[in-house]
Formats: C-alpha cells, structure tokens, sequence
C-alpha cells in the first residue's frame, strides 16, 4: 500500500488551508518506554495528556511570532494584516500545495491591551471567508460570504474584560482569548484578476481600537520570542524542543489566554502535576518528581508524533477527503486537537471548506505524468458547492511545476467545456491528450498529486452523499 507522506497530509490540512481526507488515527507512544516513578505526581499517561493539552497554544505562539517576523518581508505587528498579494507560483518553496484559487489575508490579534476594529468592504460577488481561531486553535467565528454575507461589515473584537463602548455602527465580537487568528482567504481566479484582489485586501482594516483613536500602536516595540533563524519550521520544531521551552511557552501563554470552562477536569490534572494558573511562571519551579514525569511525557509523545510526521501512514483508499463537521471546534479532544495543530494548523471548519486529495489512481498506483488520467462528472455529480470548485496537479512533494500553457487549475470559475449531456471530462498528463476541446490540467512529468477543492460545499457533501470521482488511468 503507498505510504501517505507528510507533504500530502501537511498539503491538505497546513497552515492557511483546509482539511480534507480520512482522518489518520492518533499515533500512539509506544516509540518511549520511560519507567514511572512511585514519587510522581502523575502517571507518564497523563503527562502525556498535559502534552496534548499544551501543545495548541506553543504552536501558535510559534507561529505567529514566525509569521509577524519572516525574512524578506516588512516586520508586522499584532492587530495588522498581512496580505498575500500573488496566487502560488512554481517557484516557491514555503508552503506545499500553494493555492490558486485564493489569496490570503492573516491577522494576528492581540487583546490584552484592548480590542481590535475589524472592518471589511464590499466584497461585490467575490467569495471569502475571515474564520476567526482563539489561541486554542478553535474557531470561535466565521466572517464571510457563507455567514455575514457581501455587504460592508465592522466589527469590534474585544477579550472578556472590555468593559467599554461599542463605537456606533460595529458588531461586538467576544473572543475567548487574548490571541486570535484571522485567516482569511479571498477568491482569485487568474494572476490577471489577483491583481483587483490586492486592491481589494487595502480595503480591509485591522488594527488596534487605541491606535484607531490616539494613533499610537500599543505594539510598536513587539519582539518575538520565536525567529526565523532559530525555528525554521513549527511543527518540527515543536517537536524537538527541550520541556523548559515547550512548558515556560504553555505557561506564559496560559497565563494570557484562559481555558474554557469545560477544561476543569484537565486544569485539576495539571494542578495535580504541580502547576497553578498564573502562579507557575517557569518549568524549573516545579518539583523534580514532575519535572522527570512531565519530561518522560513530552519525550514520549514528541517520538510518537515525528515517528507518524516524517515516515507517513499507510493509505488504503484513493481519496483522502474529510467532511467531519467537529473539525475546528475541538471540544475535549485534547489529543485530537494537538494531532491536527500538527498535521492542520488554520483548519477551514467543513462548512467553509473541504479538500480531496490523491496521489495514487483508482486501482492505488501512483499518479505519473507520463500517463494520462481521466476524472468524470455526470451532470448531477458535479462538486456540489454555493461558491465554486477547483483541480490542481503538484509533483511528489506538493510544488506547482511550470509548464508552457501556465496553467495549473481548472475548476467551475474558468471556462469549462461541457459533454452534451452536462457531464464534464478533466484531463490529467505531462503532455496534453490529443482530445478536442479537452479540459485539461497540465501535470508534473513524474509523479504528483491531485486535488480538489470545494470552497462553501452543499449540504450533499457535507452529509456524505456526494462522492469524489475515481481518477482512472487510460490505457496507454
């Protein structure tokens, strides 16, 4: 069976895009066999658990600090966009599975010296969508086409101690946490139509209510505790840090950012390990019994999740496609949430978006360029979507690969040509097939991957009724 590889799995679920596919299980920590001590506060298993707990909150501090203050690109402050001006380009290498349909807008909000104004222009019939993720990677609101609609909108995003006006003519957003995330994507169809978007992103404000009013940025000195030049990517380095990092970072962030109140049962766990909220500032403060337990834990754990991260898991179906409408809103599933921060941080919740993707043909072969493959819609089996849908092609490792025609999607916002009946063809192949009036998506000469976005999918694919067509591969 072919191995799902990380870039397949980080492709469809990383930062900035959506989850789709079979959800892969949690792995287990089997990888660390540490012996428990009788003195331990704890059970190695329910360090294990703070783990999980913690992990959301240092990878989005991780995260932001990296995005605020990437190379090549002007420092950004808290409550500020930073817009994403080109669809993806063969040439870059930063994100796997670059969007072509889409160009981003992302903010990192932070409260704690006040709310945030958040206003949004006329979006015309331009899809979007603003979620908006606390700092335990819930999605708490969803701005956009789908729920608040075209018109301009302003918000007033605020923490639970704002105990000030609301200016006239702004809705009040209550945020959860002091951190927020606005991940926002607009629709863009060609590089020629991203340009109209990039007028379109100044038009949207984010910034701090003081600095609004005084002019004052309460930011202007933020430093990161995270760089580039030190981290590299999040997610491994997440999973290589010392426990002093990784618990002084859950500390400092739990301190800012409260649990909800359906947490009790962890809080007293982690209470049990010694640590009190707001109180326990530092990782050394803690007795040496927790210190050693919560070390083993985070050891174990840590070997688990790069054991599933770098060596992937086995794929059995075609497809992966995942349409669970809890994704975003993870409740009590501290381990699930801590598996998706990893393999999916900025998950679209279903409603928004879905992704399929393959990279392996109806009988579980890889997909090669060097043949052609064949995707069919009947005219009732179309991507059931409000907004619209989209095919891309990738090599191996998840990067657009140039090709003559500089064409790398095609979907329901570019001219289609349609069978008489109403059902629709798509091509996939290195060389364009010899077909008249073919749809065609141009492929990477070796192997690659497909995949299918669905941007504001119906109710028949959110339900599960609608299914993903087989990419078949033509006799040569």
């Amino acid at each position: 069976m072919k191995v799902v590889t990380t870039s397949l799995v980080l492709a469809i679920c990383g930062i900035l895009t959506a989850c789709g596919g079979t959800q892969p299980s949690h792995p287990v920590s089997e990888a660390v066999t540490p012996q428990e001590s009788s003195e331990s506060p704890i059970s190695l298993a329910e360090a294990e658990a703070i783990f999980d707990y913690a992990y959301p909150l240092v990878i989005m501090k991780i995260s932001q600090d990296l995005m605020l203050t990437v190379p090549l690109r002007p420092r950004t402050t808290p409550n500020h966009f930073i817009h994403f001006r080109r669809l993806a380009q063969p040439e870059q290498r930063a994100v796997v599975l670059g969007n072509r349909n889409t160009l981003y807008s992302v903010g990192w909000l932070d409260l704690s010296e006040g709310p945030a104004v958040f206003e949004i222009p006329d979006m015309g019939e331009r899809y979007y969508v603003m979620p908006l993720l606390d700092a335990w990677t819930n999605t708490f609101e969803s701005l956009g086409s789908r729920t608040t609609g075209q018109s301009p909108q302003k918000y007033l995003i605020a923490n639970a101690d704002y105990e000030g006006d609301v200016p006239e003519g702004y809705t009040f957003i209550l945020s959860p946490t002091d951190m927020v995330w606005i991940t926002g994507r607009i629709q863009a169809d060609s590089a020629e139509d991203a340009k109209d978007v990039a007028g379109l992103q100044d038009q949207f404000v984010l910034q701090s209510l003081q600095e609004r009013e005084t002019g004052l940025d309460p930011f202007e000195e933020f430093e990161p505790d995270f760089t580039f030049a030190k981290v590299g990517l999040p997610v491994p380095y997440s999973l290589k840090m010392e426990s002093g990092e990784f618990f002084d970072t859950f500390l400092d962030m739990w301190a800012r950012n409260e649990s909800p109140e359906a947490d009790q049962d962890m809080i007293d766990l982690i209470e049990k390990a010694g640590i009190e909220l707001g109180e326990t500032r530092r990782f050394d403060d803690l007795p040496s019994a927790s210190q050693t337990v919560l070390d083993q834990g985070l050891k174990a754990k840590q070997a688990a999740y790069s054991e599933a991260f770098y060596k992937g898991t086995e794929q059995t179906e075609a497809w992966l496609f995942n349409i669970d409408p809890a994704m975003g809103n993870w409740g009590t599933d501290f381990a699930r949430r801590a598996y998706w921060g990893m393999w999916g941080l900025g998950t679209n919740i279903s409603q928004d978006a879905v992704y399929g993707v393959t990279q392996l043909d109806a009988d579980l072969a890889p997909l090669n360029g060097q043949s052609t493959y064949h995707l069919h819609f009947s005219s009732d089996a179309l991507p059931p979507t409000n907004a619209f849908w989209s095919v891309t092609n990738y090599d191996a490792e998840g990067y657009l690969e140039r090709n003559a025609l500089d064409r790398y999607s095609l979907g329901s916002n570019h001219q289609l040509n349609f069978n008489p009946d109403g059902s629709l063809d798509i091509y996939l192949s290195h060389t364009q097939p010899e077909i008249e009036n073919v749809n065609w998506v141009p492929a990477p000469a070796g192997d690659f991957k497909t995949l299918l976005r669905i941007y504001w999918p119906q109710e028949q694919v959110l339900s599960g009724d609608w299914a993903l067509p087989d990419v078949n591969k033509l006799e040569d």
